[in-house]
């Protein structure tokens, strides 16, 4: 073979491979467009057709041991039956939720479920995050009139936050749940 010849089949060879890349560049973009579009058609169906809460806790991010679970029930029950307040907590995991809609979703599952007495709208939803490492505090307009946006964010400051970021969530979200305790029994 002359060298003009294995230069050609050289230069063919690299367009080959080229085009392979583009191809297989290609594939993987289609791949992520399809997998992108099914996690947003996921995250829709999960936001229309919410569960219902099967306690005051659930779970979708498996945060907590069913006796964690147990033990964080017993606190909020034993509160909602001393004062009507309900606390519902939710852990939501990135699955169900693009970052840029944690907020809204936690509202939407507030309304949804009807956290509080309807006619006092003294519910509290804490909405919880572990893979966006986001908290959220949803407060009912009666509960909003003893406990300040200042307060709420204070709690979530210094009681869930310094547990979280050690993933201690269970010690978090029990110090943060007795702190509101705690602020709501003085006012109620």
């Amino acid at each position: 073979m002359s060298s003009s010849s294995i230069k050609i089949v050289f230069q063919g060879l690299i367009l080959l491979f080229a085009f392979s890349m583009k191809s297989q560049t290609t594939d993987s973009l289609k791949l992520e467009s399809k997998k992108s579009v099914s996690l947003e058609l996921y995250r829709q169906v999960f936001w229309d057709n919410l569960p219902k809460p099967h306690n005051w806790i659930n779970d979708y991010e498996n945060l907590f041991s069913n006796e964690e679970e147990t033990k964080l029930n017993q606190i909020i029950s034993d509160f909602e039956k001393e004062t009507t307040v309900e606390i519902a907590i939710v852990t939501i995991d990135t699955s169900k939720v693009s970052k840029d809609k944690f907020e809204d979703l936690s509202l939407h599952i507030t309304r949804t479920w009807g956290v509080g007495k309807k006619e006092k709208s003294n519910g509290i939803l804490i909405a919880i995050s572990k893979g966006y490492r986001q908290i959220r505090i949803q407060n009912g307009d009666g509960i909003s009139l003893v406990l300040s946006d200042d307060e709420t964010a204070e709690v979530i400051q210094n009681q869930f936050f310094p547990y979280f970021k050690k993933e201690e969530y269970f010690e978090g979200t029990k110090a943060g749940i007795l702190r509101l305790i705690e602020l709501l029994r003085k006012r109620l």
